[in-house]
């Protein structure tokens, strides 16, 4: 009698490991569930009249201000960083915003760019901001200084050295490649030193980061598809001085 109630304690204990070895060894697989990755938001046509922060004015800003030893993110001078739309609308002097939406006469980043405050920026023998940048940064200000973008704004069929590239150059590069200060001992400030730079096949690999080539302008700003198209297509014509 007492053997066989042991022999029926260990049936039972065997039953119950049995089922714990069963629960627990079954793994359950939860519902695969596919993470849809949004597409980004096509960017507007761009219209011919408006000024575009991303296309017109940052591109400007990048060149001639955000520049090593001035207004980058690296020690900005008087702690003004003007090396993004974020950065730009944040900085201040005397804590009075640079930027007041709709009014360039009192907004400092425009100021100082036509001496109203006396202080010139850039400093003297730096380059000097172009003025269709300059008149790009006052109508932006005007027109309550958005971080606005728009696509296909050049022409990718009719254009010249004169007409298109040399101002695209001049809106993308030479402000860090000027004067005394030129980075990487290369300058860009006409056409003979911007042929040196196509036959060299350093200026299109620059633009495109290929080649092992860092990319060029640096910071937040790139140019755009059909900026890159043109450069490259004037390149492949001859990169004539027209």
């Amino acid at each position: 009698m007492h053997i066989g109630k042991v022999i029926h304690s260990i049936k039972q204990g065997v039953l119950i490991t049995a089922c714990l070895l069963a629960v627990f060894s079954c793994t359950h697989e939860p519902d695969k569930v596919d993470v849809v990755v949004p597409e980004p938001e096509p960017l507007p046509a761009c219209e011919p009249n408006k000024v575009y922060f991303v296309n017109d004015v940052m591109p400007y800003i990048n060149s001639t201000c955000a520049v090593p030893g001035c207004h980058d993110n690296k020690g900005p001078a008087a702690y003004i960083d003007l090396s993004s739309y974020d950065a730009i609308m944040n900085s201040k002097v005397r804590g009075v915003s640079i930027i007041k939406p709709g009014d360039p006469l009192n907004s400092k980043i425009c100021r100082v760019f036509f001496l109203l405050d006396l202080v010139p920026m850039p400093p003297p023998f730096n380059y000097g901001m172009p003025t269709q940048g300059r008149d790009n940064l006052i109508k932006w200000v005007q027109d309550s200084a958005r971080n606005t973008a728009c696509e296909g704004r050049c022409d990718t069929v009719n254009y010249t050295f004169r007409r298109n590239i040399a101002p695209l150059i001049n809106k993308y590069c030479t402000g860090c490649h000027y004067g005394n200060y030129n980075s990487g001992n290369v300058l860009l400030t006409n056409y003979r030193e911007i042929k040196a730079m196509v036959d060299s096949n350093k200026l299109y690999q620059s633009i495109t980061a290929t080649e092992g080539v860092q990319k060029m302008p640096t910071g937040v700003v790139s140019m755009q598809p059909c900026e890159i198209i043109q450069i490259r297509k004037w390149i492949e014509n001859g990169a004539l001085n027209d």
